[in-house]
C-alpha cells in the first residue's frame, strides 16, 4: 500500500473513531422548544396539557420512554439517541407546549402521566385540573435515524376537550422527512435539526384552525 492509500485509510479509522465517540454522548433538547402560537387568551384561561406515548418501541419495552432516534457512526453502526433532559419525550412534549401557552397568557396547567397509563386514567387526571380545556398529546411515532443525513418518521395526534371532557377538535401530523445534515459533524447537525423539526410540528398541531377556534 502506498503511503498516501495508508495515510488514507488511517484518516478513516480515526474519523470513525471519533464520530463513534459523538454518538455515545449524543442527546437532543426537546423539552426548551418553545412553539409560536397564533392565538392569544381570551375567553379561554385555563388549560391542562398531557401526553401518552404510544409508540410501539415504548409499549413492547424494546427502547426506554427517553428514546428518541438512532445515530449511526463509523462505518453505519446504530447507537440510541435519548432526551438531553434524560425524562420521558411524553414529558418533553409536555412541557415545551406548557410553556409555550403559558406565554400567550394562559394559565397552563401540566399532566405528566407514564406510558403505560391508559387514555381513561389519562383523561381523570385532566378532569382533577379543572381546566376549561384539555390538550391530550398521543405520540404514536417519533424516531431520528442520523448517519451523514437525516431521517426522521413521526405521527402525532392532538385532541382538545373542554371542562367536561367532551372533544371539541382534533388535529395530527404525520411525515417521513429528510432534514439537513452533515458529511463533517452529523451529531451537532442532528442536535440542532431535531429540535428545529419538534417545533414546526408543535405549532402544526397548535395552530390547527379547528383548534385555534376551540382555545381563545
Amino acid at each position: 500500500m502506498q503511503a498516501s492509500g495508508k495515510n488514507l485509510f488511517w484518516c478513516l479509522i480515526v474519523l470513525a473513531i471519533l464520530l463513534q465517540g459523538c454518538a455515545v454522548g449524543n442527546k437532543y433538547n426537546l423539552s426548551d422548544v418553545r412553539a409560536d402560537l397564533q392565538v392569544m387568551s381570551e375567553k379561554v384561561k385555563n388549560v391542562a396539557v398531557a401526553t401518552s406515548d404510544q409508540r410501539k418501541v415504548v409499549l413492547s419495552g424494546e427502547c426506554a420512554p427517553t428514546y428518541v432516534g438512532m445515530q449511526r457512526a463509523g462505518f453505519g453502526n446504530p447507537w440510541r439517541v435519548n432526551t438531553e433532559s434524560g425524562l420521558p419525550l411524553a414529558d418533553d412534549l409536555t412541557k415545551a407546549v406548557s410553556e409555550s401557552i403559558a406565554k400567550k397568557g394562559y394559565n397552563s396547567l401540566p399532566v405528566y402521566v407514564k406510558y403505560s397509563d391508559d387514555q381513561s386514567k389519562i383523561l381523570e387526571l385532566l378532569r382533577e385540573r379543572k381546566a376549561e380545556r384539555a390538550l391530550l398529546f398521543i405520540i404514536k411515532k417519533w424516531e431520528s435515524d442520523t448517519f451523514m443525513n437525516i431521517g426522521l418518521d413521526y405521527e402525532i395526534e392532538l385532541t382538545v376537550y373542554n371542562a367536561e371532557l367532551v372533544k371539541l377538535a382534533i388535529a395530527s401530523i404525520a411525515g417521513n422527512k429528510d432534514l439537513p445534515g452533515s458529511f463533517w459533524d452529523p451529531p451537532t447537525a442532528a442536535r440542532r435539526e431535531i429540535p428545529i423539526a419538534f417545533k414546526k410540528v408543535l405549532e402544526t398541531l397548535l395552530n390547527d384552525p379547528k383548534v385555534l377556534l376551540v382555545i381563545q
